[in-house]
């Protein structure tokens, strides 16, 4: 199934496929080290930067979701990344992902992209859970994922990876 949310809309974000035109406004992203601190694993910015985007283009074509350029309305500008995939080691698992680049957090973005996700994947898509994995060290991203009604689940590895497993079911 594809997770995709192209074309989606709140009340002050646009949600778009990624392009290869985006890769310097999304290079910041890679070169801050508390949003990156597991994800590049070591590269060097620009090559997990790559990395992000051959992942998300490989979804894409396999029309299985993938995240979702957010576009501020007003400003036109790129403020980060948001959608639904499938589990790599369980597709029947679908997982709810957001990265925003660092001048855009903390301004209630991630959680007006993250409730059209989870509502979409309930009302239209028919899912009856959603998944989130989170360092657990990064506290910021566990409260929001909470607030949105998801509840710890479990720790375990992923990726090489401990991360604490949120869930929510409709």
């Amino acid at each position: 199934m594809n997770y995709l949310l192209e074309n989606q809309e709140t009340n002050r974000l646009v949600f778009r496929k990624l392009n290869p035109s985006d890769f310097e406004n999304w290079l910041p992203y890679h070169n801050d080290t508390e949003a990156i601190e597991f994800y590049n694993n070591g590269k060097a910015p620009e090559e997990a930067c790559k990395q992000w985007f051959d992942e998300q283009f490989l979804r894409y074509e396999q029309q299985s979701g993938g995240l979702n350029v957010l576009i501020d309305k007003k400003s036109k500008a790129i403020i980060g990344q948001c959608g639904l995939e499938p589990d790599a080691n369980d597709p029947n698992k679908v997982v709810l992902r957001f990265a925003l680049l660092p001048k855009f957090r903390d301004k209630g973005y991630a959680e007006e992209a993250l409730q059209l996700c989870i509502k979409t994947a309930f009302d239209t898509m028919k899912i009856k859970a959603l998944f989130a994995y989170v360092s657990p060290a990064d506290q910021e991203r566990e409260d929001i994922f909470s607030e949105l009604g998801m509840e710890w689940e479990d720790t375990d590895i992923v990726n090489h990876t401990i991360v604490n497993i949120f869930k929510i079911k409709k």
